[in-house]
């Protein structure tokens, strides 16, 4: 929510685990990073301070042909087993979701889109689909970043950019749990 806790804790940081520790402690799963240059250029999509990327533009430059998305099947491929993996994508756009999971079902890997005003049934079923391997891919918007524990996640896609490092642990860390 955006709320600071620290005076809860008389300002103090009790305990700090950094991700290497973390997984050095067996805390979370080790993991392989692929990072894919797609070819995009983002150059003229408009910047807002503190927003990041203006949604919009950045959704009409994902969303604007299947080329882009032909690659992140492409190298999905290339990197993991897409016949058992379970996977969260991360997108940039409720469209953005909408358009990456009809064109993942076009190429036959059973995909849900799902976000914020989904209905709690939606999301529980996406995820109880994902658990049993009914579908291999979530993609969402705006959903498991934080305070959410999804362990039969092996595989994360980051489909949309981010200025916040904090916002990017939180979500490869959906595909770390044990």
């Amino acid at each position: 929510d955006g709320l600071p806790i620290l005076h809860w804790f008389d300002d103090r940081i009790a305990a700090e685990l950094r991700l290497w520790d973390a997984i050095d402690q067996q805390y979370l799963a080790p993991f392989l990073y692929f990072g894919i240059h797609d070819g995009l250029d983002l150059r003229d999509i408009p910047w807002r301070r503190g927003r990041g990327y203006e949604t919009e533009a950045l959704t009409n430059r994902y969303t604007s042909s299947d080329a882009w998305a032909r690659l992140v099947v492409k190298q999905l491929l290339k990197h993991a087993d897409v016949d058992s993996m379970r996977c969260l994508g991360f997108c940039v756009s409720i469209e953005h979701a909408q358009f990456m999971e009809r064109h993942f079902n076009h190429h036959g890997i059973r995909s849900v889109a799902i976000w914020g005003n989904s209905a709690r049934v939606e999301r529980e079923a996406a995820l109880r689909d994902l658990a049993a391997g009914e579908v291999r891919v979530v993609f969402s918007v705006d959903l498991f970043n934080e305070g959410v524990d999804v362990p039969a996640v092996d595989t994360v896609l980051m489909l949309r950019p981010t200025e916040s490092p904090t916002l990017f642990l939180q979500q490869l860390g959906r595909g770390l749990r044990k």
